[in-house]
């Protein structure tokens, strides 16, 4: 098994070979000290890229870094490829879950108006604040991370609709759980809609300028997804012709967000650049614990924890 970058931990190794025991384990520090290794390996670890891969004549598995992929780790000849990819999924659930429900609870207390205000050295009452039991919160993607932000939110009295079209039923604190073509039907009733959806060709831009339409007057679009799953400019419309009342963004597109983007001097937009897992303690012991079980299930001949549809990314 080669490790390649990133996130790869020099642990491993013995972890792996103790699990597994004759496993030949190389820790390396780019795809490029890998071409003849590469050769031989039946598995791999972190990220193959194009060049690798066509040197690979033996390989059978590649354990992905990340919990969600996207179109940028995929390309055509590891999809059409034999090649089984596993992810990350489910080491994020409750460091993303916890950030989404953040931006949730800063508008309910109106943060977005207050630290403005702070920023200003204003001192100005007179926003209402919003009661969560009140309100419809919309969870557009019922993973390990929507599943989580459900519960969150059932646990703050929310009223929670989930949109997934491979979760057979709704999980706790979820109230009811729809299929994606259903989702612009019921779109209208939320007052926040939560992203937390993989990027997939189905996701991308599937919140543009039409779903922020049919959106609630003054509702609330939060974002710890993929930036790419929203419309960047569209969204920024819709924030400023005050049909939404604000966004929570964690993702955007691009990213970097340049200095210059509308996005910036946007009302009621709270925005993080990218940071709802750093610093999230546990992650590589987290990422180890799943390798080396699926290690344990490659050597055995089992099925593999995450396995990815490559066509689909995730």
């Amino acid at each position: 098994m080669v490790l390649l970058p990133p996130y790869a931990d020099a642990t491993w190794p013995e972890q792996i070979s103790a699990a597994v025991p004759g496993t030949q384990v190389e820790l390396l520090e780019h795809p490029a000290d890998a071409m003849e290794t590469i050769a031989d390996a039946d598995a791999a670890y972190g990220t193959v890229p194009p060049e690798l891969l066509a040197r690979a004549g033996r390989l059978r598995w590649i354990a992905a870094p990340l919990a969600g992929l996207g179109e940028s780790w995929f390309y055509d000849e590891l999809v059409a490829s034999d090649v089984v990819v596993t992810s990350m999924a489910g080491i994020y659930n409750e460091h993303l879950a916890a950030h989404a429900v953040g931006f949730v609870l800063a508008f309910a207390r109106r943060f977005d108006v207050y630290l403005p205000l702070q920023a200003e050295r204003r001192w100005r009452r007179g926003q209402d604040m919003i009661d969560l039991p009140s309100t419809v919160a919309m969870i557009v993607g019922v993973g390990g991370s929507g599943t989580e932000a459900a519960r969150l939110c059932a646990a703050f009295g929310m009223y929670v609709i989930g949109v997934d079209p491979r979760t057979p039923a709704p999980p706790p604190g979820m109230a009811e759980l729809l299929t994606p073509e259903r989702m612009d039907q019921r779109l209208g009733e939320a007052d926040f809609v939560i992203v937390t959806t993989p990027e997939t060709p189905q996701t991308l831009g599937m919140f543009d300028r039409r779903r922020f339409g049919l959106m609630k007057q003054g509702a609330y679009f939060v974002n710890i997804a993929r930036g790419t799953c929203a419309v960047t400019d569209d969204l920024v419309d819709a924030l400023r012709s005050g049909h939404l009342g604000g966004a929570g963004l964690d993702v955007v597109d691009p990213e970097p967000l340049p200095a210059d983007h509308p996005l910036w001097q946007t009302p009621g937009v709270l925005l993080t650049p990218h940071v709802a897992i750093a610093g999230a303690p546990g992650l590589p012991e987290r990422r180890g614990a799943i390798l080396v079980e699926n290690c344990r299930r490659f050597d055995r001949g089992e099925t593999l924890i995450n396995v990815v549809d490559k066509a689909n990314w995730y």
